[in-house]
């Protein structure tokens, strides 16, 4: 797997100082959520020189000693997964390309050595997004979920592959959340992979908000599956996400202005593009004026008080006969 990003880095770490406290006080979803992310910083290559502008290794190193035995031991893998990843880099300095892996997962870091290094193909690399680890899945006690949707790299250059729950429903509603925001995250890079710095990945935060929707709603939906308000919003959320018209409600999710809590309680009619709500509230003008004339039972013309003036001044019976038609 490639190098992280800057931006994807210093998210991952975001997302780790956020859920820690809840995970040391036995909140299963953070400590989940931190697994995850864990998993994914043991796969991917860092540079020193990415450390030493993030400060990462610092912020990293303070949870190998969490009260979370599980996160401890995630810690400490990811740290020496970077160690190793460091001194591949350096031994490399005189071949060229640098470290382009720092190990499998489970197995933890890979050794390597100058060989390993130098036999790296050259060029840059490419900046795919974290992808999902089974740390979650395995505690379902059941195989991972079939592979998310994708698309297509040519109308989408973006891997699109956030962390996974275990539950094929809540993975595919990942999967398309993160497809919806890669739209606003690609187009603001230029149509570059790794997306400008201020913007948070699509990857993990298609996952949050996926898991904000699921704190909402909740299951119920019976053998661990969900509900069908549940799935309704889920569509809701993709669609108004996706619209090409409301690139606005996409830029505010994906710079945090607008987070997952707070997200998934808008209505359809507050996720609306403004071109939407301007039309919505033009349709509901113009049902209010329908429904004030429908309650209005008085003419809306003098012309038959008018005919009927002339009828008592000629003196007929205040009629149409006599001559007296509209359309003379």
């Amino acid at each position: 797997m490639g190098a992280i990003s800057e931006d994807d880095l210093n998210t991952c770490l975001k997302t780790l100082e956020s859920c820690s406290k809840n995970a040391a006080d036995g909140d299963r979803a953070d400590e989940s959520r931190m697994l995850d992310v864990l998993k994914q910083l043991q796969k991917r290559a860092v540079t020193a020189d990415l450390l030493k502008r993030t400060n990462a290794g610092k912020r990293l190193n303070k949870f190998c000693k969490h009260s979370c035995d599980a996160v401890s031991a995630g810690a400490k893998a990811a740290v020496e997964a970077w160690k190793q990843c460091v001194k591949q880099e350096t031994q490399a300095a005189d071949g060229g390309s640098g470290c382009e892996q720092a190990g499998a997962a489970e197995a933890g870091p890979r050794p390597g050595g100058p060989a390993a290094a130098a036999a790296a193909p050259a060029g840059p690399a490419t900046t795919p997004a974290p992808s999902a680890g089974p740390a979650t899945a395995s505690r379902t006690g059941s195989g991972g979920p079939a592979s998310l949707p994708r698309q297509p790299s040519s109308s989408l250059p973006f891997t699109v592959n956030p962390p996974r729950c275990g539950n094929d429903t809540r993975d595919k509603v990942r999967g398309m959340l993160a497809e919806a925001l890669a739209v606003g995250y690609v187009a603001a890079s230029g149509g570059a992979d790794g997306g400008p710095s201020s913007l948070q990945s699509p990857n993990l935060l298609a996952a949050a908000i996926e898991e904000a929707l699921f704190d909402l709603l909740g299951g119920g939906g019976g053998g661990g599956g969900v509900t069908a308000e549940y799935k309704a919003k889920a569509r809701s959320l993709c669609f108004n996400l996706k619209d090409a018209k409301n690139p606005d409600l996409r830029e505010r999710v994906l710079s945090g202005t607008v987070p997952p809590e707070a997200l998934v309680r808008l209505s359809a009619e507050e996720m609306a593009s403004d071109e939407q709500k301007k039309k919505n509230r033009e349709l509901k003008d113009w049902l209010a004026k329908e429904a004030v004339r429908g309650g209005n039972n008085t003419a809306t013309t003098d012309m038959f008080q008018w005919v009927a003036a002339r009828g008592r001044e000629g003196g007929g019976t205040g009629g149409l006969g006599q001559g007296e038609g509209c359309g003379r």
